[in-house]
């Protein structure tokens, strides 16, 4: 098991909810804007460089159960079996903090702080305040599903067969929260080694820095001198030349399993079919609607990809008509 880490003094100071994180009060009426500025006092911590351990805030608030990010990055990681899962924290985050309450899985969790961050605490003072104004509790609970969304795509990229496409797939995921537009591409101003990529996307060190060496000779992804990234207006295409994944999707199958000891003797049948051999009409028609959504969605999707590439190309090639007007004006 692994050793605790010393447990490091922090310090809280009050501060107003609104003042830390603005976007929370932008639905609000003006006029309400002072009292629930008043009203919505959490306790901000400023966390510094290094390994952090979350416990001493439990003491710094009423029945703490979030953290929110004001500034910085946080790092969390889980450990289970020999293997390390990493996620990164940034600004507005909502994030659970506190242990699993009966974990049936042996894990750990490590956080550490890259550079100098605050976290505002998170607890029950905050009920009165949404009672007041519930759209904040709207903007909060918005953050939290997108963060959940964010979580779904991390594992999607995860799961990609290849781990050069996982550090393509993941660098655009990242350039999305974080990235600067660049004449050349998407700048990802965060510094991440080997080691910690190959965390993030579910890869070995030595393979995740073959795999970089393998996309910055194809100039798609390199390493800045400053420590930042580049990803190449070319990686989204490179991204979307891949064959049509709904021609492979088939659903997944998932079903509870009964309790009751006696229905496990009795024969499982296929899922859809029944006694008399055949699909329920009902049932027909409901599965042929849900096809119906699934193409219409699909085909969407699909053209929302291609009006965002194609505002990528049209940027891509003002920015160089741009520099070349520049260059010939100064020739």
């Amino acid at each position: 098991m692994a050793t605790p880490l010393p447990l490091r003094p922090v310090e809280a100071r009050a501060a107003s909810l609104l003042d830390i994180d603005p976007e929370l009060g932008e639905t609000l009426d003006p006029r309400h804007l002072p009292e629930a500025r008043a009203r919505a006092v959490v306790a901000l911590v400023d966390l510094p460089p290094g390994p952090w351990s979350p416990e001493p805030i439990a003491a710094m608030a009423s029945r703490p159960f979030a953290l929110l990010v004001a500034d910085g990055l946080l790092v969390r990681e889980l450990l289970l079996a020999g293997s390390t899962a990493t996620e990164l924290v940034g600004p507005g985050d909502l994030v659970d903090f506190r242990k699993p309450a009966d974990p049936l899985l042996p894990t750990v969790t490590r956080w550490s702080v890259p550079e100098s961050a605050e976290v505002a605490i998170i607890d029950d003072r905050i009920l009165a305040m949404l009672r007041s104004w519930p759209h904040i509790g709207r903007v909060l609970l918005d953050r939290a599903a997108r963060s959940a969304g964010r979580l779904v795509t991390h594992r999607a990229i995860a799961q990609l067969p290849r781990v050069d496409e996982r550090l393509l797939a993941f660098f655009g995921h990242l350039a999305e929260r974080w990235g600067r537009v660049g004449t050349a591409g998407m700048v990802i101003p965060m510094h991440l080694t080997h080691e910690t990529l190959g965390r993030l996307i579910g890869a070995r060190r030595p393979t995740v820095s073959l795999a970089l060496k393998e996309l910055a000779s194809r100039g798609l992804l390199e390493r800045r001198a400053d420590g930042a990234w580049l990803l190449h207006w070319e990686a989204f295409d490179a991204l979307a030349t891949d064959s049509d994944p709904a021609a492979r999707w088939q659903p997944a199958e998932a079903r509870s399993v009964p309790d009751d000891e006696s229905d496990s003797a009795s024969p499982a049948r296929p899922m859809g079919s029944y006694e008399d051999g055949g699909m329920r009409p009902a049932d027909a028609a409901a599965l042929a609607d849900r096809v119906a959504f699934l193409h219409a969605e699909h085909a969407a999707r699909v053209a929302r990809s291609a009006s965002v590439l194609e505002h990528v190309r049209a940027t891509r090639r003002a920015m160089e008509a741009d520099r070349r007007a520049r260059a010939d004006g100064a020739a």
